[in-house]
């Protein structure tokens, strides 16, 4: 079961439980959120589960909803006649991202074969990628303000432009690919993978001459055993040891990574670094003066935007974004827990990363030495690893019905 909207009415109240309320929107913003969580519950209710079982980017949008602190909302008092930021719409970009997937899946072959046919590629999405920017630039905008399915087509495309991400993304297919291939066959209804920007773990849709599975590009780095569960469970039968190697996996770092990854793309220019309980800027002084005598530069600072159950930051060197999760903007979370996140991926940018027998190593034993150099690392190691836990827990099976499109 999935209750449909739950994950997009969150993704629209919390930048305004994060960045303040004006005085007028206190009030109605406190009704919104207690209705959303009432709906939610009688939702449940009605049809005999609890709500920690929900899909996971539902349940952990309901938590979140649910344990906010609305007595003590941050209110600033900028001009109520402002209103806030509109969201910016550009028509077909998600059916663009549609076709990209679709035609990705049938030149398969071609594109693992030929590398002019994936230069033709990137050159044409780089096309539609320039045309979103040019469009957000002539309305005074840009990508970061684009609506959310608008914006996760653009990431997913900005991302494949790169030649590397592109040649990880076709190894995935061909691995997908083959699992499929080893599930019964479906006469007149040929099978349809797109690995994607996506919302949902995964999910199918049955039509009458075709089946398409559209799988999270999170899943990207996902070895075989993870894509024959998942090919399994979309076209034969689901098994509770295929749901828990399919959830484990959209636990890791592995999954996060790319996720944070690609999110990065739409960081906005002018990043608002003050959440509900914790302000990224403050953060990094107290990081900077600490540990690296105020000589560290300062990236781009931002909050991502969507919740996290096990990685809670990430920095983006060719764009110099240090991205850091929601799920820490909580007043539960202590302050020195945010600012341990905010150490370890500046270690990154100090760091930079090492190739060791052929393999990217993020984590040199230099930087693991550096990490431990941080006052509180133990504790704040322990916090997170309770956190990690209770988001995980909450986020119950994190598997997606067959026909479910969840919207994280």
């Amino acid at each position: 079961m999935r209750i449909k909207g739950l994950v997009r009415a969150f993704n629209r109240v919390r930048p305004q439980l994060q960045t303040g309320l004006a005085p007028n929107e206190v009030e109605p913003i406190k009704q919104q959120v207690r209705a959303i969580v009432r709906d939610v519950e009688e939702l449940c209710r009605q049809h005999g589960m609890r709500p920690d079982r929900l899909p996971g980017p539902s349940c952990l949008a309901y938590v979140f909803l649910k344990e906010f602190d609305l007595d003590h909302l941050s209110v600033n008092h900028r001009d109520e006649s402002a209103g806030a930021a509109p969201t910016f719409r550009i028509r077909n970009v998600v059916k663009l991202g549609d076709q990209f997937a679709e035609r990705i899946w049938q030149q398969l072959d071609s594109l693992l074969s030929s590398s002019k046919a994936r230069v033709q590629l990137i050159q044409e999405l780089s096309r539609q990628v320039t045309a979103i920017e040019r469009i957000c630039t002539q309305h005074a905008q840009t990508p970061a303000a684009l609506e959310a399915p608008s914006r996760q087509v653009y990431c997913w495309l900005k991302f494949l432009c790169g030649e590397d991400n592109l040649a990880l993304h076709l190894g995935a297919m061909r691995r997908v690919s083959e699992a499929a291939g080893e599930q019964p066959p479906r006469p007149g209804r040929p099978v349809h993978l797109h690995l994607i920007g996506s919302n949902a773990l995964w999910r199918k849709r049955e039509y009458r001459n075709a089946v398409l599975v559209k799988v999270n590009e999170g899943f990207l780095n996902a070895d075989q055993p993870v894509w024959r569960a998942m090919m399994q469970n979309a076209l034969a039968q689901r098994t509770p040891a295929n749901e828990h190697l399919i959830r484990e996996f959209a636990a890791s770092d592995d999954f996060s990574e790319v996720l944070f990854e690609i999110e990065s793309f739409a960081a906005t220019t002018t990043p608002s670094t003050r959440g509900h309980a914790h302000d990224l800027d403050e953060s990094f002084a107290r990081v900077n003066a600490a540990y690296f005598s105020c000589q560290m530069p300062k990236p781009k600072l931002v909050w991502n935007r969507t919740l996290t159950a096990r990685k809670f930051g990430h920095y983006q060197p060719s764009r110099d974004t240090l991205m850091v999760s929601v799920s820490l903007d909580d007043a539960r979370v202590p302050a020195f827990v945010v600012d341990f996140v905010m150490y370890h991926e500046l270690l990154h940018k100090k760091h930079g990363v090492m190739t060791v027998n052929g393999r990217r190593l993020a984590h040199s034993p230099g930087f693991r030495a550096d990490e431990q150099k941080f006052a509180e690392y133990h504790e704040a190691e322990r916090r997170l690893h309770e956190l990690a836990l209770r988001q995980r827990g909450a986020s119950g099976l994190m598997m997606t019905e067959e026909s479910d499109d969840s919207d994280a």
